[in-house]
């Protein structure tokens, strides 16, 4: 006989082979099978239950700490759906014990059961587990991709990649479920099927005695076995993901903090209170302004205007004033009604003769519009937001059916009765104003506000900064835990531009909010006191025209008036205090709105708490007249000076670069901004919230190369201020 023909033979002989075991042994086998799996089954529920449901609060947890929208918590029904199920579909499929002496069918029956349960559950895993979470991550990555993305594009990568992700993480969960069935579920069930089907043998009287006939059965060489998933093991497992999930909870609560603080003590300067905040609220930039009896103490910028640049941020950038721009709104429209062109009582009605307005509009009046009493929605309809009309009458005319858009329904809230702060409301009395005057908005601003108080920085949108250069400040957005630069055209459609669009420098922020503030006390020049006194005089609650009044509290105990605005790519606050003659300034280039004004608030206390800053201008005659070096030259605003007997062009004052200093300086002293750079070195450096000490580090560059040297610890005396004072003052006496 051939070796192939001997082989099928006895293949063919083995196929036939009966194994007989012992009944007895056998039901121990099955029992102990279907207590492993029972223990392995009930371990995987624990943990999927039990995660699920700690999973809960973690994610309540982590939507507060990143500020998430409202799709992130569509999760946390899913999560609840998740553990549900999981115990629902137990307690309907749950099989009762084995009892002693049961026989040994319906023992198996009943682990077969178990088994065809566990193979439909993980064979619809996709519907019960995998799905909804799908559909709820996906909806909050479409809605966060959504809301950070300046193009479509932009949106549509983020969206995809992210889903990408989901896909692959979730493709994998699938394919290690359906490999358990094929390679250990379906065989344990075709083992069970065989078993059943010989357990004929044991009713039909086939075996002999308590031995049973197993034809090719592998239960038959099986040995006993411990169940491996015991409670011990089990209770460890589960303490063990709730350690790993405290741990993820504190690493959390810890980052979202910015990471635990040595000490609860602030720095006395306001560099390095300013640079601080940033860093523990994890802006991008952040910038401040105190002007004091109309002199600037303190001035401080710390961060990079776009992140990841390099390129830090100076006192003298422009940044987006958002909703600040309504008391700009509202101060050029008091110049109109002083000058007769309008009137507080001008109405929706007569502006709008011809309109086709719902009823309850036509009665509401400028000042009710100006105070948000108006009864109009807080935000316009997001089909407006991508409209980018070009600035001049097309914009106009886009703002003018905006407005007729806004005024043919009813108003929200009944006019008069309720305050809501609204964007619309301001965007109507722009309308207005363009309406009765025959000019934009923007002209208006520039002619009424920005030229009389030579605020020369008053610009549109956000302010214009190319990638190459970056000369200006960009916005940012949180996106997943990381800051995205927004471009220099991301805003607010320019159709509600009254009601928030308008970019200056801190200085000029800084001046508009004084001359409200002199406004307040009487002293104003652009308006009359009566006027200011109106436009700062709540209607309802603590809402004026633009301004909200504070009553004296226990941190501030003084009236203060403030705006802030945020177009959620950048942050702003003003704050003017009458009684202290105080007026102070923040900014920062991050959308993070909740951090950046917790750290504006908290720079506004320390200004009007820390006596060192508000006093600053109460002590110009103490200040130390000292300089690092003996004489000063100038090729155009660029510094150089004489250290020893060589000149050099100076690039670096301890870390704060040279036009930095002169930018400051041309800010806040006018035409004598080269006299205090020379002879009060000292007190100009202080006011910007660099105070210097004994010795400075000087960054400087050779006048006839590119090289650059770095002196350290070079003194500051009083014999090199006096050399470059008499120096002056020869050059004061030789002049015609």
């Amino acid at each position: 006989m051939a070796p192939d023909e001997f082989q099928q033979a006895w293949q063919a002989q083995s196929s036939q082979t009966r194994v007989t075991i012992d009944a007895n042994l056998l039901r121990q086998v099955v029992e102990h099978d279907q207590l492993n799996f029972r223990a392995t089954i009930f371990y995987r529920d624990f943990v999927e239950v039990g995660v699920a449901l700690l999973l809960i609060p973690i994610w309540f947890l982590l939507g507060a700490v990143t500020d998430s929208p409202w799709t992130w918590y569509l999760t946390v029904p899913v999560l609840v759906w998740s553990a549900g199920f999981m115990l629902v579909y137990r307690m309907r499929h749950k099989q009762k014990p084995s009892e002693p002496g049961e026989p040994l069918l319906p023992c198996v029956k009943r682990l077969l059961t178990e088994v065809e349960d566990q193979i439909w559950l993980l064979r619809n895993i996709f519907w019960w587990y995998l799905l909804p979470p799908s559909i709820s991550l996906m909806a909050f990555n479409v809605h966060v991709s959504w809301l950070a993305a300046s193009v479509w594009w932009e949106f549509l990568g983020t969206a995809a990649l992210f889903g990408f992700v989901l896909f692959v993480i979730y493709a994998s969960i699938y394919y290690l479920n359906q490999r358990a069935v094929r390679v250990d579920l379906e065989p344990r069930r075709q083992e069970l099927l065989t078993l059943l089907s010989s357990l004929g043998d044991e009713t039909t009287g086939e075996g002999t005695g308590n031995q049973i006939p197993l034809p090719g059965l592998p239960f038959a060489k099986k040995e006993l076995q411990v169940p491996c998933n015991s409670p011990v093991r089990i209770t460890i497992g589960l303490f063990t993901i709730v350690v790993i999930l405290v741990f993820l909870v504190i690493f959390i609560a810890w980052m979202a903090d910015g990471g635990f603080d040595s000490s609860n003590d602030r720095p006395d300067a306001p560099a390095n209170l300013v640079a601080e905040l940033r860093q523990e609220n994890q802006l991008v930039g952040l910038a401040a302004m105190v002007m004091v009896d109309g002199k600037v103490v303190a001035a401080v910028a710390d961060g990079e205007r776009k992140v990841g640049s390099g390129v830090t941020l100076e006192t003298s950038d422009s940044w987006h004033l958002g909703g600040i721009s309504k008391s700009i709104t509202a101060t050029m429209i008091a110049r109109l009604v002083e000058s007769g062109q309008m009137q507080w009582t001008d109405t929706i009605g007569e502006s709008f003769p011809n309109a086709s307005l719902h009823e309850d509009w036509k009665s509401v009046t400028l000042r009710q519009l100006l105070t948000d009493t108006a009864g109009a929605p807080a935000l316009i309809p997001r089909d407006m937001l991508s409209k980018r009309p070009a600035r001049g009458p097309e914009r106009t005319r886009a703002r003018r059916e905006a407005v007729l858009d806004f005024i043919a329904v009813k108003p929200e809230n009944p006019p008069g009765k309720k305050r809501v702060y609204s964007n619309v409301g301001y965007t109507i009395a722009g309308a207005m104003a363009e309406k009765m005057t025959g000019i934009t908005w923007e002209d208006l601003v520039k002619r009424e506000v920005a030229v009389p108080l030579k605020l020369r920085s008053v610009g549109f949108g956000p302010p214009k900064s190319a990638a190459a250069t970056l000369e200006q400040p960009r916005g940012h957005r949180l996106l997943i835990q990381s800051k995205i630069a927004a471009s220099d055209e991301r805003d607010n459609t320019p159709i509600i531009g009254p009601a928030g669009t308008v970019h200056m420098t801190l200085y000029d922020l800084c001046t508009f909010a004084r001359e409200h503030m002199l406004g307040e006390r009487g002293e104003g020049k652009l308006l009359t006191a009566e006027t200011y006194k109106l436009l700062h005089t709540p209607d309802l609650d603590n809402y004026a025209c633009g301004w909200i009044k504070k009553e004296p509290s226990e941190e501030i105990p003084y009236t203060v008036y403030w705006h802030n605005g945020s177009n959620t790519l950048w942050y702003a606050l003003v704050v003017f205090i009458p009684e202290k003659n105080m007026v102070v300034a923040v900014t920062s280039n991050d959308g993070d709105s909740k951090k950046a004004e917790a750290a504006a608030w908290e720079i506004v206390d320390a200004s009007v708490k820390q006596s060192n800053i508000i006093a600053l201008s109460q002590l110009s005659d103490e200040f130390p007249k000292k300089a690092p070096f003996a004489a000063v030259g100038w090729q155009e605003s660029q510094p150089e000076v004489k250290l020893g007997e060589e000149w050099f062009k100076l690039v670096l004052l301890d870390g704060l670069p040279a036009s930095e200093i002169v930018a400051f300086s041309k800010q806040t002293y006018g035409d004598k901004w080269q006299k205090r750079f020379e002879e009060d070195l000292v007190e100009l450096l202080t006011r910007m919230g660099h105070p210097p000490q004994d010795k400075v580090t000087l960054d400087v560059q050779s006048l006839y190369s590119f090289e650059r040297q770095v002196r350290k610890d070079v003194p500051m005396t009083k014999e090199n201020r006096s050399a470059i004072r008499k120096a002056a003052q020869k050059r004061e006496t030789s002049e015609p």
